[in-house]
């Protein structure tokens, strides 16, 4: 083998090119506000952004199905003013899976002006956790 040859079992196999420095946006979407966050690969936070922090959706309007994309919208323009090339989205949330999929969008769609805009997301996650009820207990002692 030749220096810089990749080795092992899998090394003919083709892998997806995923920086290791790219920026992560962390979307949360709750019953009743959504925060979206720009951190480096470190978790140093650049910006952030809520739903109540946006002008127009305060109070009750906050709440509205709207403000996922406004919010996620509002960052993608941030993001694109700071010049970052590459995120990595991962979403949080107990929502149905079109609302998390209408952030990502409305994000992208702040990010990229027009139709040749590169795409800026390399990579998307799901980091919800759900409860499966546990481990079952052992059984009862009886004397």
């Amino acid at each position: 083998m030749k220096d810089g040859e990749p080795r092992g079992l899998f090394s003919h196999f083709h892998r997806p090119n995923l920086e290791t420095n790219a920026d992560i946006i962390h979307i949360k979407l709750l019953r009743n506000n959504t925060f979206v966050t720009v951190t480096d690969s470190k978790g140093n936070v650049k910006c952030k952004a809520t739903s109540g922090s946006l002008p127009d959706l305060k109070g009750g309007r906050k709440m509205t199905s709207y403000t996922a994309d406004a919010t996620a919208e509002n960052i993608g323009r941030r993001v694109k003013a700071m010049g970052l090339k590459s995120v990595v989205v991962k979403v949080n949330g107990l929502t149905h899976f079109k609302k998390k999929r209408n952030a990502i969008v409305a994000f992208r769609s702040g990010y990229s002006s027009s139709r040749n805009d590169q795409n800026p997301i390399v990579y998307i996650e799901d980091t919800t956790r759900k409860a499966h009820n546990g481990c079952r207990l052992p059984r009862k002692r009886r004397v």
